[in-house]
């Protein structure tokens, strides 16, 4: 991978080493600034603004419960406030850490608080800042999900790394103040900490020379601004006589100004003009110059804010309305610059990233909403009970988390089906855009029904490429969704065998075959169509079971590895063929079973109670999967009762008759509209037959389920 402005490091090659390195990057910048979180507070050691000796708001704790808005503060140890020494004296060095005894005025009487030290838990030091805190994360995960994407692409990098710093410089200034006193070697870590804040004005003109894209034809000039802008900082704390003494404020905010203006120059020159492959419309422009405006409108206030003369111009609740509004423009600019870095046409996966970014805004509002329910709910819970027990809490927490568990999952499956992203919905309009299939005339129909499936199931359309002498598929892969390629595939199989069977008709009809060969063309396609929609279901279902068995039961993975082969040369060869062996599918059914029981904690049993004459018949391939199957999805009981399945065969006057029965719980009513596995075995079974062919399926007398079959034997054949 090429870094930009950095040699090419071959040990950083493949690309899981790559995503290795992006998760370590995030979790360095989380172990860095969880420390200062944890020990600083987000406000002085009183918890109180403090205008004149005047309480103007109560932040949080000490004050929070003991001073009032309106108190006007007379001494403190001793000193009188009123002194302009003792003023001087508590603004260099502060209030003191531990206890100490307030003097102040309340209504026109006089009270003395003995005010204990600050001692603030992770939840009220996340409470006061919970917007920052939550885009100072959120923006390093989104850059980490544009490098998992494309580890390979120097711009993801980059704003990995401005992203990160940007975290850091944020917690570094929310919590400055220290909550006591601490060791050298916690001391060493907090001026490392304030180093690395000292980098992120570079870094943000590090990503600006290399966003969206780098500049190819003017690398040089932008290599030298960024390592210029790496330099200067470390100039800075040289002639601040380094490592002992902090540069002042002012230093800092005068060289974060110059920085972001740079950075700023750079973007809006990116986007006001146009260059060969680069051509940036309109939305983009307007979104990278809101950016711009926000990043450098707040890096200015907050030098002018830093001003005492700036700050006595404007009332208290003025400065906090701008400022805030400045922080949430400033904090959102990362968001816009991942947006514009994802719909940039170099990087390929945009069209995922993009469209999905309003679907995963709502379910990210749901999932704050569902939090702010619970922990909402708690805390009424221990207001109104005065109980702050961990356990009654966590309790309390509990019963609502279930309790709206249920409106939660309807909204978010809701949400799913208006994007398109629901799995059950997906498959129902793809089964039956299958069955459309069946009925198709001509390549028309069949094209129409395959669109129409896959515009109902995903709730938009989705180019597909139907080439004149060869299969169906989507013409750009990358624009369908991960969870509905598999299903998508399956249908584009049947209908290339659909197109198949259609086309068999055609050439009948142009070379004047004889009508025997042509039917038994056409029903050996139809059977293949039939038995690919069988094929796919069994082979997902086994899958998802191996995935599992490999991490909990190694041993069952293996036996259940062999025996997965044997069914699996058994299917392809059954697509092959127009008939099987009954005794075939019984082995079949005992292997599938096999499989079976390494899902089900029930007992499975399967008895063959026909005749052992009849198991020589002929039947249509792939016959008892489906109802086993069918059996094992609707009958299985909800304890761990054994499910019995049993396969009674008769033969009389000419008719070959076949009853499977299980005595699981029976789901639904007998008849049509059962399931496309049954309503396709009834297909097969006629095709098998003949016109004489019947099936019946529905609940058994005493519990269960049973699906009864009969079609005339032929004449000689094996009893």
């Amino acid at each position: 991978m090429r870094f930009p402005y950095c040699a090419k490091v071959p040990a950083v090659n493949s690309i899981p080493t790559r995503r290795a390195l992006a998760v370590a990057a995030v979790l360095v910048a989380a172990f860095v600034a969880l420390p200062r979180f944890l020990t600083h507070t987000p406000y002085q050691r009183l918890g109180a603004y403090v205008v004149h000796r005047v309480v103007e708001r109560v932040v949080g704790p000490p004050a929070q419960g003991m001073l009032q808005p309106g108190d006007s503060l007379l001494s403190f140890a001793g000193g009188d406030l009123s002194r302009a020494p003792v003023r001087d004296s508590l603004r260099v060095r502060g209030w003191p850490r531990g206890p100490f005894a307030l003097t102040l005025r309340r209504r026109g009487s006089t009270l003395t608080l003995m005010m204990p030290p600050v001692q603030l838990s992770a939840w009220e030091r996340l409470r006061i800042y919970f917007y920052p805190i939550a885009a100072v994360i959120a923006a390093p995960i989104v850059a980490f999900l544009l490098v998992w994407r494309r580890p390979d692409l120097p711009t993801a990098w980059a704003f990995l790394w401005f992203a990160a710093l940007q975290g850091l410089s944020v917690i570094y200034g929310l919590y400055q103040f220290p909550q006591r006193e601490f060791p050298p070697g916690f001391q060493f870590y907090l001026k490392v900490y304030e180093g690395l804040s000292w980098l992120y004005p570079a870094s943000f003109v590090h990503f600006m020379a290399v966003f969206p894209r780098p500049r190819e034809h003017r690398r040089r000039p932008w290599r030298l601004l960024t390592v210029g802008a790496y330099v200067l900082p470390v100039v800075v704390w040289a002639v601040y006589r380094g490592w002992d003494h902090s540069p002042p404020d002012l230093a800092y905010d005068s060289y974060q100004v110059l920085a972001f203006a740079v950075g700023i120059c750079a973007l809006v020159a990116r986007y006001v003009r146009t260059a060969p492959g680069w051509r940036p419309g309109a939305h983009q422009r307007g979104l990278a110059m809101l950016a711009a405006f926000a990043i450098l409108t707040g890096a200015a206030l907050n030098l002018i804010a830093s001003d005492p003369r700036v700050q006595a111009m404007m009332p208290p609740s003025a400065q906090r309305l701008v400022f805030t509004s400045i922080l949430i423009a400033w904090l959102s600019a990362p968001f816009i610059f991942a947006y514009l870095i994802a719909d940039d046409p170099l990087f390929d996966p945009r069209r995922l990233v993009v469209g999905g970014l309003s679907y995963a805004l709502l379910s990210g509002v749901l999932a704050a909403i569902y939090l702010a329910v619970v922990l909402g709910g708690q805390r009424l819970f221990a207001s109104v009970t005065g109980e702050q027990t961990l356990l009654f809490s966590t309790l309390a927490a509990l019963v609502l988390a279930f309790a709206f568990a249920p409106l939660r999952e309807r909204v978010q499956r809701a949400i799913d089906r208006i994007h398109g992203r629901d799995p059950v919905a997906l498959r129902r309009a793809l089964d039956e855009a299958g069955r459309e299939l069946l009925s198709a005339l001509d390549p028309g129909m069949v094209r129409a029904a395959v669109e129409a499936g896959i515009d109902r199931g995903l709730r938009r359309s989705l180019p597909i490429s139907w080439p004149a002498g060869g299969p169906p598929r989507v013409a750009d892969p990358e624009s369908a969704p991960e969870h509905a390629v598999a299903d998508i595939e399956v249908l584009l199989r049947q209908a290339t065998i659909r197109l198949d069977n259609l086309a068999l008709a055609d050439a009948r009809a142009a070379a004047e075959r004889s009508a025997v060969e042509l039917r038994e063309a056409a029903t050996r396609a139809e059977l293949r169509a039939l038995q690919a929609q069988v094929q796919p279901h069994f082979l997902f279902n086994a899958l998802n079971t191996l995935a599992y068995l490999i991490e909990t039961d190694p041993p069952a993975a293996q036996r259940f590895t062999v025996r997965l082969a044997d069914m699996l040369r058994y299917t392809v060869e059954a697509g092959k063929r127009p008939a099987a062996l009954l005794s075939e599918e019984v082995a079949f059914v005992e292997d599938y079973l096999g499989v079976a029981r390494e899902r089900y904690e029930n007992p499975l049993e399967f008895r063959y109670a026909g005749e052992p004459a009849l198991l020589s018949t002929s039947v249509p391939p792939l016959l008892l999967q489906p109802l086993v199957e069918n059996s094992l999805k609707h009958g299985v009981p909800s304890s761990t009762l054994p499910l019995r399945m049993t396969l009674e065969a008769r033969s009389r006057d000419g008719w070959l008759d076949l009853e499977f029965a299980d005595d699981g719980q029976p789901h639904g009513s007998g008849g049509p509209g059962l399931g496309v596995g049954l309503e396709n075995l009834e297909q097969r079974v006629r095709r098998f037959g003949g016109p004489g062919a019947r099936m019946s399926s529905g609940p058994r007398g005493g519990g269960g389920f049973v699906v009864r079959m009969r079609w005339p034997r032929e004449e000689g054949a094996e009893p």
